[in-house]
């Protein structure tokens, strides 16, 4: 092959799609979700201005009212889409929109040519979100919105930043919270602690220095990489499941034991962790060793037991590896159709992992 058919076939191979193909049902709960996210924030709005005729931008032209709503489709489409984006994030989301048309009527009060105003609205957008540590690119879309309103006669004053893109921005992030949540999504994404360990300073250095810190969080590339080592973790062990690791018949307390009997079965077993069942072998939750601590007299198992996730039988090791390497948890109960089967441990996972180090089936 030629050097221009190289060239040629690698900058084709830039232009092609970087996503992979998005699943039918997660391409309908986005859609379904931005779609009903601009009904709602358009209703709110509109609220607004039918109960308050003199409220600034409230002019009843339709046309006026796309120019003012149509920035929030793009928030609305990251908020649902990208929910653990930095861009999508509430901070980013309100201060970004809110500063972007700050940006526009500053600039169309004070520069009478339409052209550059549009310009300078954008470019200013840009710099101020930056330097809030909120970009969010519809609040770019605001800016230019803001003088073509502003052009067009409208009062755009601190009101009708505040009591529309403002007071739409807050309502579109708690939209996409319940929404998020309602169909099995994490928004807004955890934030990474002030006091970071070395391996978070590590990964917010990395994410600097490749300049991706806008497109990912710390805490969603930290996931990432124990997702993908535990993913390889499991295809080095083989096709095990939680039942085939589990510790079976595990020692149980009884919802009703009293604090003397807690203690004995943790004195006398030395485990951290012991499940909560009924006679039936039915689950209940999960004593911690740490709950008898300062517990009120008379309290019982049932009254310190805490929820804690759970697994199937036939679940397989990409699943196991997360819940007992990441956090505090000790032990995951095996349930199945609410009876306990079993426990996986620590040790038995570092059992697992022994074997398979040795080749020991």
């Amino acid at each position: 092959m030629t050097g221009a058919g190289q060239i040629g076939r690698a900058v084709w191979r830039h232009m092609t799609p970087a996503m992979g193909v998005t699943g039918r049902v997660e391409l309908a709960r986005a859609s379904l979700g931005t779609a009903l996210g601009i009904v709602l924030t358009d209703l709110l709005l509109w609220s607004l201005r039918h109960f308050m005729p003199n409220l600034p931008g409230g002019t009843g032209d339709p046309l006026r009212e796309v120019i003012i709503v149509s920035p929030f489709a793009a928030t609305v489409f990251l908020i649902l889409t990208v929910p653990n984006s930095p861009l999508a994030q509430p901070w980013s989301v309100i201060v970004g929109n809110t500063v972007g048309v700050a940006s526009g009527v500053v600039c169309v009060a004070l520069l009478p040519y339409p052209v550059i105003a549009a310009a300078l609205a954008v470019g200013l957008s840009v710099v101020l979100m930056a330097a809030a540590r909120a970009l969010h690119p519809p609040g770019a879309a605001m800016g230019l919105n803001a003088v073509l309103l502003g052009l067009a006669g409208a009062d755009t004053g601190p009101t009708f930043i505040l009591a529309t893109v403002t007071l739409g921005s807050v309502f579109l992030v708690l939209f996409g919270m319940v929404f998020n949540a309602l169909s099995g999504r994490r928004y807004p994404f955890r934030q990474a602690d002030e006091a970071l360990p070395e391996e978070r300073l590590t990964l917010a250095a990395t994410l600097e220095r490749l300049k991706l810190s806008a497109n990912i969080g710390v805490a969603d590339l930290s996931r990432l990489i124990a997702a993908v080592e535990a993913e390889a973790t499991a295809r080095h062990l083989g096709a095990k499941t939680a039942g085939a690791i589990m510790t079976r018949a595990p020692l149980t307390l009884h919802p009703d034991a009293s604090l003397d009997q807690m203690a004995d079965a943790f004195r006398g077993h030395g485990f951290r962790s012991i499940p909560v069942a009924n006679d039936d072998g039915a689950y209940l939750g999960l004593l911690r060793q740490l709950a008898l601590m300062d517990a009120p007299e008379g309290a019982t198992a049932r009254s310190l037991m805490e929820t804690v996730p759970t697994l199937p039988p036939d679940a397989e090791m990409p699943a196991v590896l997360p819940l007992l390497s990441q956090g505090k948890l000790r032990v995951v109960p095996v349930v199945s159709d609410g009876v306990l089967l079993g426990i996986i441990t620590r040790s038995d996972l570092i059992a697992v992992l022994s074997r398979a180090l040795r080749g020991v089936d």
